[in-house]
């Protein structure tokens, strides 16, 4: 029986009355017979061998059937409502209680709209498994009946569709079709207009623009209701990874509180997703490269009257503050400025006229391109410069310390038993150790994510040599300011401006550039 791993577990133990009569018969023979304490050591042993994270101990010391005769399973509860735990570490599933049909109501909906399992030494209850319900002994026909829907609708047939890639939304994504085993493939008529969307917000275009040349195309929006694309269908698209070829459930997940159900967003590691799942429409290059875009993306005026008239708009950032650069006419001047709008840069950042800026940034590209330009040169300085082997020997320092802390981990365990920790300061050493092993995981999947983009954009140097050339002539012979927009954020992901005010010549600046490898 497949067992969970490195879950966020809560342990709870309760005293039935056979424990009691049995340590009443272990003190009248002189003998010593703690029920709580074999229980906590029985369950401390299977948290250890599959490696997981103890929140917290709930001991119940009084013996009662009904839920509102004990505190602790009521504080249980709570917790569980905040979605904190993947489980709950009992003896056996009727430690949590034996009470009426109102109490098993109250757990069953406990651990079935917090998504929690059950977790025995020796079996394992899933609250999103069809057969969740016979785990209650529900008895009532109409509560079973109705159990047995919410149950196999919402819950564990969702997650096995999803794991076998299968659509269950009510309609199939905008550009898909959906066959009869509820798979998807391309629908000839719509799957072009996403690729088009990609396309176009990749290549600078914003949400109003793509709307606007969709509803030009006379292309009709996914929303029936609407008789025009909205920029929020067009966020919706760019952002959803049905394109590439993923099927993805359990986004987000409703938790009562209090009565009512809340919307609550998992983190992605909760996700279920099955990669390859269908067709896709869009290469994952092609993917990011749009959502790239899309997230630092300044959406400049799309008012039809008022034609863009900075060519760096969306594109030029304060060095000091993040912000875009924002574009001021003048109407006694003949140049336009550029200048941060942030309150707090003001005394600390200069503007500049944009002609200026604008001619820096095409010397700088030039410039980047003659460092480039002789191929064994640039290999040379790429190899000097490479930070992929200083990240792999730190991606092997961090995997030593992760194993080095999961010593430490298994250690408690043994100091517990020996008598020297207490029960609470297993617990804190524990938290601390565990946050320590998680922050030092993420820090080494960060290091590999970064070694793939470094590969990736070493692969890609020779590619984006050519395509910058062919941007600074095509600039250079167009007075389409649009166009030029367009050209730079083809090349460039952005530019940063710096002028501190004691800078008093007009062209003294920085500009510092982000290619788009």
């Amino acid at each position: 029986m497949y067992r969970p791993r490195n879950l966020d577990v809560f342990i709870y133990l309760r005293k039935s009355r056979k424990d009691i009569e049995e340590e009443k018969k272990a003190a009248e023979s002189g003998a010593s017979y703690d029920t709580l304490q074999r229980h906590r050591d029985n369950l401390l042993a299977v948290a250890r061998k599959e490696g997981h994270n103890i929140l917290g101990i709930f001991e119940e010391i009084v013996s009662g059937e009904s839920i509102a005769e004990r505190s602790e399973i009521q504080k249980l509860l709570r917790e569980l409502e905040t979605g904190v735990a993947d489980a709950v570490l009992v003896m056996d599933i009727d430690r949590l209680g034996r009470g009426d049909m109102l109490d098993q109501g109250i757990l069953d909906r406990a651990f079935r709209y917090s998504g929690t399992k059950i977790i025995t030494p020796t079996e394992i209850y899933d609250p999103e498994s069809e057969t969740w319900e016979l785990v209650f002994g529900v008895k009532s026909i109409v509560s079973r009946e109705e159990l047995k829907v919410i149950t196999k609708r919402l819950q564990g047939g969702r997650r096995d569709s999803a794991a076998k890639g299968r659509s269950i939304s009510k309609k199939p994504p905008y550009g898909y079709l959906r066959d009869e085993n509820l798979k998807l493939y391309p629908d000839p008529e719509t799957s072009w207009v996403v690729v088009k969307i990609f396309e176009m917000m990749r290549d600078g275009h914003g949400r109003q623009a793509i709307a606007a040349e969709l509803d030009r195309l006379g292309v009709k929006p996914p929303d029936e209701k609407r008789a025009f694309w909205s920029p929020s269908t067009i966020s919706a698209i760019i952002k959803n990874e049905v394109y590439l070829g993923h099927i993805i459930w359990g986004k987000v997940k409703y938790i009562k509180q209090n009565g009512k159900y809340k919307r609550k967003k998992m983190p992605r590691e909760r996700w279920y997703i099955k990669e390859n799942a269908h067709e896709p429409l869009v290469s994952k290059e092609l993917w990011e490269a749009a959502n790239k875009a899309y997230r630092s993306r300044w959406r400049p005026s799309t008012v039809e009257s008022k034609p863009l008239a900075n060519p760096l708009a969306g594109l030029l950032k304060c060095e000091v503050c993040g912000y875009t650069m924002w574009y001021q006419p003048r109407k006694d001047r003949p140049h336009p400025l550029v200048r941060c709008q942030n309150p707090k840069c003001k005394g600390v950042q200069k503007g500049a006229l944009l002609p200026l800026v604008e001619e820096k940034i095409l010397q700088s590209l030039a410039e980047f391109v003659d460092q480039f330009e002789v191929q064994e040169e640039a290999l040379a300085r790429k190899e000097q410069r490479s930070v992929i082997p200083l990240k792999q020997k730190a991606i092997e320092k961090k995997e030593k310390e992760l194993r080095e802390l999961h010593k430490q981990k298994d250690t408690l365990h043994d100091l517990l038993e020996r008598g020297v920790y207490t029960i609470e300061t297993f617990l804190e050493r524990q938290q601390t150790i565990a946050s320590r092993i998680k922050k030092t995981q993420e820090e080494i999947d960060q290091l590999r994510e970064e070694i793939a983009k470094e590969q990736m954009k070493e692969k890609n140097i020779n590619e984006y040599i050519p395509t910058v050339k062919k941007v600074l002539d095509a600039y250079r012979l167009t007075d389409d300011v649009e166009k030029k927009n367009r050209l730079l954020k083809s090349v460039l992901e952005k530019a940063t401006y710096l002028r501190k005010p004691e800078w008093t010549k007009k062209d003294q600046f920085t500009i510092q550039l982000y290619p788009r490898i």
